[in-house]
């Protein structure tokens, strides 16, 4: 997927997806090692929800996500984009501000719903990145990878469910994924 797409998507799971139509441009988010004469003034990290379409291009100053998933530079015009599947995309998806604060965002909204059994809470993060029911070797795999967390940060099993540390990185890891970046 383009690189929008994936901001977008990103957004749309965290539950921070504004779909307001229209209105004015949000300025990128600038990262303290964006600097040069002209700097704009720095956008809200999440561009306050808005769609991708919606963040302003300033030349100088393009978001680094962007650029890693081949956004046209506005130095000239571009009759086809590039695409590339580089290690600076996987890079930009582990490191990148955005997305970590939209993975504890994203668990955040789920731990909102204390109904839930860890399953049913991995069944509905599969569902909501990939737009699938999750499989049974999935639901077995986050269970461990869970587990594995939980011992990592010393939480008590009975915190399984409210901790959003161990959410937050279980979206983190299906937004790392291949089937939440790829159309098969």
């Amino acid at each position: 997927l383009e690189g929008e797409v994936i901001r977008d998507h990103i957004l749309a799971v965290s539950g921070r997806l504004d779909k307001t139509m229209y209105g004015p441009s949000m300025p990128v988010y600038l990262t303290p090692f964006m600097s040069g004469r002209g700097r704009p003034k720095t956008g809200p990290l999440d561009g306050a929800g808005r769609r991708s379409i919606y963040i302003s291009v300033r030349r100088n100053f393009i978001s680094p996500m962007m650029l890693a998933f081949d956004t046209p530079v506005p130095f000239n015009s571009i009759g086809r984009r590039n695409v590339s599947n580089v290690p600076s995309q996987a890079l930009i998806l582990m490191n990148d501000p955005f997305v970590i604060e939209q993975s504890q965002v994203w668990a955040k909204r789920l731990s909102a719903n204390d109904q839930q059994t860890p399953g049913e809470r991995v069944d509905q993060m599969i569902r909501e990145a990939f737009g699938r029911p999750a499989t049974k070797t999935e639901l077995a795999d986050a269970a461990d990878f869970l587990e594995i967390q939980r011992e990592q940060y010393a939480i008590n099993a009975e915190n399984l469910m409210t901790d959003i540390r161990l959410w937050a990185d279980l979206g983190h890891v299906l937004i790392n994924s291949k089937p939440f970046i790829y159309i098969d």
